[in-house]
């Protein structure tokens, strides 16, 4: 297995480290149940959802704005590439307000820090801290091609297409921090014998892991429910998987390299109706159906008018049954 990382020493001679780093993760909204640790019973969640319909503070409509306008992304004519740069500013934006909530402030104060993006997709969560942190190195992994071509102009900032079946090309012990998001490359039951492992050998002990998927909709009617039924199927057929964010904090535990007492877990509400930043989220997630249509029609055996169909009475059961995600981010240290 390929395992030199000079390619990533030989980025640029990094900017002076800046006097103050900015702080990025920050307390959680106030209208926000953030807590796994919470026995809150279901009517008492619900009765959040329901007065909790944009996070985002009535005083700076400008990120949203931003974001419709596709102000912050990347160029590229790939629609499912704009899709994941939307998702990307929605999630890190406006429903965490972070890109992260590992304790990283002083590895970014002290400069010099490696680290990685696995499946790294639209390279959007990279190009946002590769700037603000122009001190760091920052290294995105994709076993998509299409994906991994992105070229970004940032110094400090590289991509790498590799099949992540074969494992990481790294030595042990190389990154201050290892970043997994919303991963589709294997099952849970691979990414808990393979993936994860690998990903903790190319940690540096001391240093943190942090893992951030979404689970099923909540209070999702009946077509929501057969369409995105459909759509896992479809995509398992092409060997993609969307993993239960459940197998995060058991597969941290059960890694002996990973200090338990240091794992954290957390998650945001979203709910799918109301605001502005709630249709936003629901459109994002719709448009993951609309983007594979044909193909997806086709695997149903339904008309294009009958998807269209579909699609609209899923927007129609969203407001009617307050439907709502929650994304959870699990993050934990390695020992030393």
């Amino acid at each position: 297995m390929f395992r030199d990382t000079q390619w990533i020493n030989e980025t640029k001679t990094k900017k002076k480290k800046d006097n103050k780093v900015k702080r990025r993760h920050t307390d959680p909204p106030t209208s926000d149940t953030s807590s796994t640790s919470s026995s809150s019973d279901k009517a008492s969640e619900i009765m959040t959802i329901s007065s909790f319909c944009d996070p985002l503070p009535p005083s700076d409509p400008k990120e949203l704005r931003n974001i419709e306008g596709g102000e912050y992304f990347l160029p590229s004519a790939d629609k499912n590439i704009e899709r994941l740069q939307m998702q990307h500013y929605l999630f890190s934006k406006c429903v965490w307000r972070s890109n992260y909530s590992s304790p990283l402030e002083e590895i970014f104060e002290l400069g010099g820090a490696k680290i990685l993006d696995v499946q790294c997709g639209s390279g959007i969560w990279m190009s946002d801290l590769a700037k603000e942190y122009p001190n760091s190195t920052f290294v995105g992994i994709d076993d998509d091609a299409e994906r991994a071509r992105i070229e970004m102009e940032l110094p400090n900032a590289a991509f790498l297409h590799h099949n992540l079946m074969e494992g990481l090309p790294f030595p042990d012990d190389t990154f201050d921090f290892v970043h997994q998001r919303f991963f589709t490359s294997v099952n849970e039951v691979y990414w808990g014998e393979y993936i994860l492992p690998e990903m903790i050998r190319v940690l540096k002990p001391g240093g943190w892991i942090e893992l951030m998927e979404m689970s099923p909709l909540s209070n999702a009617g009946h077509m929501t429910k057969k369409m995105f039924k459909a759509y896992d199927e479809f995509n398992s057929e092409k060997g993609i998987h969307q993993l239960n964010p459940s197998v995060f904090q058991k597969g941290l535990t059960s890694e002996k390299l990973i200090n338990s007492n240091s794992i954290h877990s957390d998650y945001r509400i979203t709910p799918l109706f109301g605001g502005r930043l709630s249709q936003l989220v629901c459109q994002n997630l719709f448009k993951r159906l609309e983007l594979k249509k044909k193909e997806f029609c086709d695997f149903m055996k339904i008309s294009e008018s009958e998807f269209e169909e579909s699609i609209k009475t899923m927007h129609d059961e969203v407001n009617k049954l307050k439907t709502y995600c929650k994304t959870y981010r699990v993050y934990g240290k390695k020992k030393i």
